[in-house]
């Protein structure tokens, strides 16, 4: 398990926490759905990320569709009638536990202590389906994976110290990796698996990929599925190329380029929808200390210095007082996001995100916090919770390095 290292071209490509120009896009992070609020009056619209081509150029295009709360499964038949779809696949991802890694002979590789296993982002897909969305490069091996295997992204591969002939060893059973493909292939998730999903999941985040033979099917595949919803769940209709992976609710990194940046810890779930983190890996990597404005902060320690001057920031600009030092929550929170035991992990576990002004600015509230002072954030390299599907805003996460 790694300490971290600071990432280049990926992480400034993957800053998500905008509104995406012309498409109109909000983004969901760790809330789920509800419509989209008005925007906050005064906040500036941020950057649109600098997006990396994925390994291969569409024909016709290529679409996301995801709702908070899962597509239901009646949706990939449902699109795939629809003038102008050429074909859909579902892709359903849940959060999996490795136990223990080993080569071929069955040595192992790597293993965690006794009674903590590492958080694992898992993509279920049908390999047949999903081998035409990939680079034709990739797309045998894709094609020819059977139950119990797995390929992994090219970044999980590097956190799992290999790649071919692995055997990851989860709780419940153990998946042979067959390959490795790039991390768009994955789109940002550290493995994709033949279905079905595992028994042990309670819940998967069910999502769609549609390839339409032009754009301009964008419209009818939004608006038929708007109807097949019933107007109950909000949605969002995505094109290849608005953003650096098509996966389910990419307001912040994939779990995978967090590790790659701060370091993968193993821990294991406590009452109360929270995690206890390997102490090693805690005591190496979560210190505390006194920053402009909040005063102590117990966080990442690659993070203190670009908070620091985040706010140090904030302060010279003469906005400090815009931020309140007696609602400030946190940051270091290692937890479930929404303290779920069934959804993945908040990224408030590995502290990289605060929380300020928490009090003016409940969950799924028009946010209220300083529009000079989210655009000093986003400067800085990081997200504001307050653009998301469900506004957080009091949740500022870091999406980049300076």
């Amino acid at each position: 398990m790694r300490d971290g290292r600071r990432w280049g071209g990926k992480i400034v490509a993957a800053c998500l926490g905008a509104t995406l120009g012309a498409s109109g896009v909000l983004l969901l992070g760790e809330p789920g759905g509800s419509p989209s609020p008005p925007p906050p009056v005064g906040v500036p619209a941020p950057v649109s990320p600098t997006v990396e081509p994925m390994a291969r150029e569409p024909e016709g295009g290529v679409l996301l569709a995801w709702t908070p709360g899962s597509l239901p499964p009646s949706s990939e038949r449902f699109v795939e009638k629809l003038p102008g779809v050429v074909d859909a696949t579902t892709v359903q991802a849940g959060l999996d536990w490795i136990v223990r890694t080993r080569d071929r002979a069955g040595s192992i590789v790597d293993a965690p202590p006794d009674d903590f296993a590492v958080p694992f982002e898992i993509a279920v897909v049908d390999p047949v389906a999903y081998a035409n969305f990939v680079a034709p490069g990739e797309r045998d091996l894709i094609g020819s994976l059977r139950p119990g295997e797995l390929v992994l992204s090219r970044t999980a591969a590097d956190l799992r110290h290999g790649g071919e002939g692995l055997q990851i060893d989860f709780r419940d059973r153990t998946a042979r990796v067959t390959g490795v493909v790039s991390d768009e292939t994955a789109q940002g998730y550290e493995a994709l698996m033949a279905a079905p999903v595992p028994g042990s999941w309670h819940r998967a985040d069910r999502f769609l990929l549609i390839r339409v033979a032009r754009l301009t099917a964008r419209d009818r595949v939004d608006r038929r599925l708007r109807t097949l919803l019933g107007g109950s769940e909000p949605l969002r209709v995505r094109a290849y190329g608005e953003t650096p992976f098509l996966r389910y609710g990419d307001a912040v990194l994939p779990q995978m380029m967090v590790k790659e940046a701060f370091g993968e810890f193993a821990a294991r779930p406590v009452a109360g929808g929270a995690i206890q983190i390997d102490p090693a890996w805690q005591r190496d990597n979560i210190v505390t200390a006194s920053i402009p404005l909040l005063g102590r902060v117990t966080c990442h320690r690659f993070l203190l210095p670009q908070l620091r001057d985040a706010l140090q920031a904030v302060r010279t600009a003469g906005i400090g007082s815009e931020l309140d030092r007696s609602q400030f929550a946190g940051c270091f929170n290692a937890r479930f996001i929404g303290r779920d035991p069934d959804a993945r992990l908040s990224h408030h576990s590995w502290g990289i995100a605060v929380d300020v002004n928490a009090l003016e600015n409940p969950t799924g509230v028009r946010p209220r916090l300083d529009a000079d002072v989210v655009e000093t954030f986003e400067r800085y390299g990081f997200t504001w919770g307050g653009r998301w599907l469900v506004p957080d805003g009091m949740h500022v996460e870091w999406v980049r390095f300076p």
